[in-house]
């Protein structure tokens, strides 16, 4: 079933922070199990995110498939044991390790595939990032931000791994397709850590695991594990997150694109002749073949 959704700003809404939502939790035979969430849990609060599954693989799960319209990225965390073998059609057959990051700007389209080792047991978040209209039609890239390449801020209470954008004085990963920001946190019992949103953007931040207090001026979120909320776009604002016990989460913070699209699966076009084109390409061998 093709899904048409439009996002404009919420004009009805004056708070910056959303509702707090809980993960769907999604299993696929015996080595798939995810926390699942979707754009239209969030309305346009989530934009440009249109998916986020907090998943674990332990086994050969997804067919190799076809992305088109959008970034397809894999986020590992670092208590992610052996290796996530990652094939796609520009040519790349690479190992993911733990701590890793790699972004798939699928665009115009392309394929990939990825699978846990032998042995592997792979703890990560994928997302779905939609693209403006005016980079769909562009070429696919990718972008392998290693563990060793991640900042990390350090400080009494607190450790956040600064995985793409900035945070205070410690920039990340760039080069994405539009400016986009994933900070990976860890606080200890009664702890705080301050980030600053800059105008314009958007946020989602999840608890991985304990229990999240989110701050924004006047208001407040309590986010237990597996539950997520956002920050709308708006003027600079400064987020705290504090923890009475230990807490692991991710924010991960974009401009809104605001622009109507149709979704088919995991491609996300413009118009429906954009699809049937990026569909017809793929069957005709037009995307290239993944390594063997």
């Amino acid at each position: 079933m093709n899904h048409i959704a439009t996002l404009e700003p919420d004009m009805l809404v004056d708070q910056r922070l959303g509702a707090v939502v809980s993960g769907v939790t999604h299993t696929i035979g015996e080595g798939f199990t995810a926390l699942h969430f979707s754009e239209a849990m969030f309305a346009t609060r989530m934009d440009p995110l249109l998916m986020v599954d907090h998943f674990v693989m332990t086994a050969p799960t997804f067919a190799p498939h076809l992305h088109a319209g959008i970034s397809a990225v894999t986020a590992l965390f670092e208590d992610s044991q052996g290796d996530f073998l990652n094939r796609d059609t520009l040519g790349h057959n690479l190992a993911l390790k733990a701590g890793d990051l790699y972004w798939l700007a699928a665009a115009s389209g392309a394929a990939h595939e990825e699978t846990p080792a032998a042995n592997a047991r792979v703890h990560a978040l994928q997302l779905f990032v939609n693209l403006p209209a005016h980079l769909k039609q562009a070429p696919a890239r990718t972008l392998h931000v290693t563990d060793e390449q991640v900042p990390v801020i350090h400080a009494p209470g607190h450790r956040v791994r600064v995985v793409l954008g900035r945070s205070g004085e410690s920039t990340g990963a760039e080069g994405t397709p539009e400016p986009l920001t994933l900070l990976d946190g860890f606080l200890q019992a009664n702890s705080a850590f301050t980030h600053v949103l800059p105008e314009g953007m958007q946020a989602w931040i999840y608890a991985v695991n304990g229990n999240l207090v989110l701050h924004c001026q006047t208001e407040e979120r309590n986010i237990a594990a597996g539950h997520a909320t956002t920050v709308s776009a708006g003027s600079r604002i400064e987020l705290a997150m504090s923890a009475g016990e230990a807490c692991h989460f991710v924010l991960i913070a974009g401009k809104p694109i605001g622009e109507p699209f149709i979704k088919r699966g995991p491609l996300v076009m413009s118009t429906e002749e954009d699809i049937r084109r990026t569909l017809a390409k793929y069957a005709n061998g037009g995307f290239g073949q993944i390594p063997a």
